[in-house]
Protein backbone atom coordinates (compact mmCIF):
# COMPACT_ATOMS: atom_id res chain seq x y z
CA UNK A 1 0.00 0.00 0.00
CA UNK A 2 1.14 3.41 -0.44
CA UNK A 3 0.57 4.94 2.52
CA UNK A 4 2.79 2.28 4.12
CA UNK A 5 5.59 3.40 1.75
CA UNK A 6 5.59 6.49 2.23
CA UNK A 7 4.45 6.28 6.13
CA UNK A 8 6.83 9.50 7.85
CA UNK A 9 9.63 7.96 9.58
CA UNK A 10 11.25 11.02 10.44
CA UNK A 11 10.53 14.49 11.86
CA UNK A 12 10.90 16.10 8.92
CA UNK A 13 8.20 13.46 7.03
CA UNK A 14 5.50 14.61 8.65
CA UNK A 15 3.09 16.84 6.74
CA UNK A 16 0.08 19.15 7.89
CA UNK A 17 0.48 18.87 12.07
CA UNK A 18 1.75 21.35 13.83
CA UNK A 19 1.89 19.58 16.46
CA UNK A 20 4.88 17.82 15.16
CA UNK A 21 7.45 20.45 16.04
CA UNK A 22 5.52 20.21 19.68
CA UNK A 23 6.28 17.19 20.23
CA UNK A 24 9.94 16.95 18.84
CA UNK A 25 10.65 19.82 21.14
CA UNK A 26 9.50 17.78 24.20
CA UNK A 27 11.94 15.14 22.95
CA UNK A 28 14.58 17.04 24.02
CA UNK A 29 13.22 18.64 27.60
CA UNK A 30 16.03 17.74 29.98
CA UNK A 31 13.78 16.23 33.00
CA UNK A 32 13.00 13.34 31.20
CA UNK A 33 13.05 10.03 32.38
CA UNK A 34 13.99 11.41 36.08
CA UNK A 35 12.60 8.89 38.49
CA UNK A 36 9.83 7.16 36.38
CA UNK A 37 9.26 6.22 33.08
CA UNK A 38 7.08 8.21 30.21
CA UNK A 39 3.34 8.60 29.68
CA UNK A 40 2.59 9.81 26.11
CA UNK A 41 -0.73 10.46 24.66
CA UNK A 42 -1.56 11.19 21.06
CA UNK A 43 -5.01 12.31 20.96
CA UNK A 44 -7.41 13.92 18.30
CA UNK A 45 -11.25 13.67 18.11
CA UNK A 46 -12.90 11.31 15.47
CA UNK A 47 -9.76 12.21 13.16
CA UNK A 48 -8.03 8.70 11.81
CA UNK A 49 -4.93 8.65 9.47
CA UNK A 50 -3.46 11.94 10.95
CA UNK A 51 -0.39 10.28 12.10
CA UNK A 52 -0.30 9.27 15.71
CA UNK A 53 1.10 6.42 15.01
CA UNK A 54 3.51 6.73 12.86
CA UNK A 55 4.75 10.11 15.26
CA UNK A 56 4.39 7.45 18.59
CA UNK A 57 7.30 5.06 16.76
CA UNK A 58 9.16 7.99 15.57
CA UNK A 59 9.12 9.46 19.50
CA UNK A 60 10.33 6.35 20.27
CA UNK A 61 13.45 6.06 18.43
CA UNK A 62 13.96 9.78 19.55
CA UNK A 63 13.73 8.73 22.90
CA UNK A 64 16.58 6.55 22.73
CA UNK A 65 14.39 2.94 21.87
CA UNK A 66 16.19 0.41 19.20
CA UNK A 67 13.79 -1.10 16.63
CA UNK A 68 14.25 -4.10 18.37
CA UNK A 69 12.86 -2.20 21.68
CA UNK A 70 9.68 -0.87 20.64
CA UNK A 71 6.53 -2.92 20.85
CA UNK A 72 2.77 -2.29 19.58
CA UNK A 73 0.19 -3.82 21.84
CA UNK A 74 -3.33 -4.38 19.64
CA UNK A 75 -5.95 -2.87 21.89
CA UNK A 76 -8.75 -4.86 20.77
CA UNK A 77 -7.35 -8.06 21.27
CA UNK A 78 -5.45 -6.95 24.44
CA UNK A 79 -6.37 -9.39 27.84
CA UNK A 80 -5.63 -8.82 31.69
CA UNK A 81 -3.72 -11.98 30.93
CA UNK A 82 -1.46 -9.76 28.32
CA UNK A 83 -1.47 -6.54 30.82
CA UNK A 84 0.09 -9.60 33.56
CA UNK A 85 2.69 -10.37 30.92
CA UNK A 86 3.23 -6.87 30.19
CA UNK A 87 4.21 -5.92 33.96
CA UNK A 88 7.00 -8.59 33.88
CA UNK A 89 8.06 -7.17 30.77
CA UNK A 90 8.83 -4.05 31.54
CA UNK A 91 11.08 -4.80 34.06
CA UNK A 92 13.24 -5.98 31.56
CA UNK A 93 15.53 -3.77 29.61
CA UNK A 94 15.86 -3.19 25.71
CA UNK A 95 18.61 -3.45 23.66
CA UNK A 96 20.21 -0.46 23.20
CA UNK A 97 23.25 1.18 25.75
CA UNK A 98 20.19 2.76 27.63
CA UNK A 99 18.08 0.32 28.05
CA UNK A 100 14.92 2.00 27.05
CA UNK A 101 11.93 0.53 26.19
CA UNK A 102 8.51 1.49 24.42
CA UNK A 103 4.98 0.19 24.41
CA UNK A 104 2.10 1.46 21.69
CA UNK A 105 -0.40 0.91 23.17
CA UNK A 106 -2.83 1.66 19.33
CA UNK A 107 -6.44 3.19 19.60
CA UNK A 108 -6.37 2.66 23.82
CA UNK A 109 -9.94 3.13 23.66
CA UNK A 110 -10.65 -0.52 22.64
CA UNK A 111 -9.30 -1.32 25.62
CA UNK A 112 -11.83 -3.14 28.19
CA UNK A 113 -12.45 -1.30 31.61
CA UNK A 114 -10.74 -4.74 32.88
CA UNK A 115 -7.31 -3.68 31.09
CA UNK A 116 -8.16 -0.01 32.02
CA UNK A 117 -7.84 -0.33 35.31
CA UNK A 118 -4.73 -2.73 35.20
CA UNK A 119 -3.36 -0.09 32.79
CA UNK A 120 -3.70 2.13 35.80
CA UNK A 121 -1.69 0.62 38.24
CA UNK A 122 0.95 0.13 35.56
CA UNK A 123 1.43 3.87 34.62
CA UNK A 124 1.66 5.03 38.39
CA UNK A 125 4.30 2.30 38.41
CA UNK A 126 6.53 2.37 35.40
CA UNK A 127 10.33 1.59 35.48
CA UNK A 128 12.29 4.48 34.45
CA UNK A 129 13.49 2.94 31.37
CA UNK A 130 9.87 2.23 29.78
CA UNK A 131 7.92 4.54 27.68
CA UNK A 132 4.24 4.19 27.49
CA UNK A 133 2.73 5.84 23.93
CA UNK A 134 -1.28 5.60 23.76
CA UNK A 135 -2.95 6.65 20.60
CA UNK A 136 -6.45 7.43 20.58
CA UNK A 137 -9.64 9.03 18.87
CA UNK A 138 -11.68 9.38 21.28
CA UNK A 139 -11.52 12.61 24.02
CA UNK A 140 -13.83 10.60 26.24
CA UNK A 141 -12.36 7.07 26.47
CA UNK A 142 -11.28 6.91 29.78
CA UNK A 143 -14.19 8.45 31.66
CA UNK A 144 -14.76 4.69 33.33
CA UNK A 145 -11.66 4.88 34.62
CA UNK A 146 -10.75 7.32 37.51
CA UNK A 147 -7.46 8.96 37.15
CA UNK A 148 -6.80 7.39 33.94
CA UNK A 149 -6.83 10.06 31.69
CA UNK A 150 -4.47 12.50 33.39
CA UNK A 151 -1.74 10.04 34.00
CA UNK A 152 -0.16 11.05 30.52
CA UNK A 153 1.62 14.10 28.32
CA UNK A 154 -0.89 14.66 26.12
CA UNK A 155 -0.50 15.92 22.32
CA UNK A 156 -3.57 17.03 20.69
CA UNK A 157 -3.61 16.01 16.73
CA UNK A 158 -5.85 18.02 14.34
CA UNK A 159 -7.21 17.67 10.68
CA UNK A 160 -4.23 18.10 8.41
CA UNK A 161 -3.91 21.27 6.85
CA UNK A 162 -5.18 20.70 3.30
CA UNK A 163 -2.45 22.66 1.54
CA UNK A 164 0.10 20.48 2.70
CA UNK A 165 -1.42 17.78 2.20
CA UNK A 166 -2.24 18.38 -1.25
CA UNK A 167 1.26 19.43 -2.11
CA UNK A 168 2.47 16.42 -0.06
CA UNK A 169 0.06 14.14 -3.13
CA UNK A 170 1.17 16.05 -5.82
CA UNK A 171 5.09 15.10 -4.98
CA UNK A 172 3.42 11.47 -4.42
CA UNK A 173 2.50 11.42 -7.75
CA UNK A 174 5.44 13.19 -9.32
CA UNK A 175 7.31 10.68 -7.75
CA UNK A 176 5.49 7.73 -8.98
CA UNK A 177 5.76 9.13 -12.56
CA UNK A 178 1.27 9.13 -12.57
CA UNK A 179 0.04 11.79 -15.22
CA UNK A 180 -2.17 14.67 -13.81
CA UNK A 181 -5.15 15.17 -16.15
CA UNK A 182 -5.87 18.44 -17.58
CA UNK A 183 -7.94 19.84 -14.74
CA UNK A 184 -7.22 17.67 -11.52
CA UNK A 185 -7.03 19.98 -8.64
CA UNK A 186 -5.43 18.34 -5.38
CA UNK A 187 -6.59 20.88 -3.06
CA UNK A 188 -10.22 19.55 -4.46
CA UNK A 189 -8.97 16.40 -3.95
CA UNK A 190 -8.39 16.47 -0.27
CA UNK A 191 -11.36 18.28 0.58
CA UNK A 192 -13.89 16.43 -1.67
CA UNK A 193 -15.88 12.97 -0.22
CA UNK A 194 -16.04 9.36 -0.61
CA UNK A 195 -18.85 7.97 -2.27
CA UNK A 196 -20.88 7.62 0.88
CA UNK A 197 -20.76 11.15 1.63
CA UNK A 198 -18.19 11.27 4.22
CA UNK A 199 -15.42 14.11 3.70
CA UNK A 200 -12.08 12.38 3.21
CA UNK A 201 -9.57 15.20 4.45
CA UNK A 202 -9.49 13.80 7.57
CA UNK A 203 -7.72 10.33 6.99
CA UNK A 204 -3.89 11.62 4.83
CA UNK A 205 -3.60 7.38 4.87
CA UNK A 206 -6.78 6.83 3.10
CA UNK A 207 -5.25 10.11 0.43
CA UNK A 208 -2.43 8.21 -0.27
CA UNK A 209 -3.97 4.86 -0.92
CA UNK A 210 -7.05 6.49 -3.07
CA UNK A 211 -4.95 8.68 -5.23
CA UNK A 212 -3.44 6.83 -8.23
CA UNK A 213 -7.75 5.59 -8.82
CA UNK A 214 -8.77 8.69 -8.15
CA UNK A 215 -6.41 10.17 -11.03
CA UNK A 216 -7.63 7.09 -12.58
CA UNK A 217 -11.43 7.89 -12.41
CA UNK A 218 -10.78 12.17 -12.96
CA UNK A 219 -9.26 11.08 -16.43
CA UNK A 220 -11.94 8.61 -17.22
CA UNK A 221 -14.87 11.15 -16.68
CA UNK A 222 -12.91 14.13 -18.41
CA UNK A 223 -12.70 11.67 -21.43
CA UNK A 224 -16.15 10.93 -21.44
CA UNK A 225 -17.33 14.43 -20.91
CA UNK A 226 -15.00 15.37 -24.42
CA UNK A 227 -16.74 12.50 -26.53
CA UNK A 228 -20.30 14.17 -25.01
CA UNK A 229 -19.69 17.43 -26.00
CA UNK A 230 -18.54 16.48 -29.26
CA UNK A 231 -21.32 14.51 -29.77
CA UNK A 232 -23.45 17.25 -29.05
Amino acid sequence: MLSERYRPKAWEQFVGQSVIDETKEACSDSWLFEGCGERWLFESDSIAGCGKTSAAYVTARALGCGEFAIERIDSRAATIADFRALESTMRMSGWAGNGRRCFIIDEIQHLNKDCMRMLLGLLENLPNHVIVIGTTTSLTWADDCDGLYSRWRRFRFRKPDAKSIADHLERIAQELSLSFPDGFRFVSYVQGKYGDGRFCGNNVRDLVDGLPDALRRFKQKANVEAVEALAA
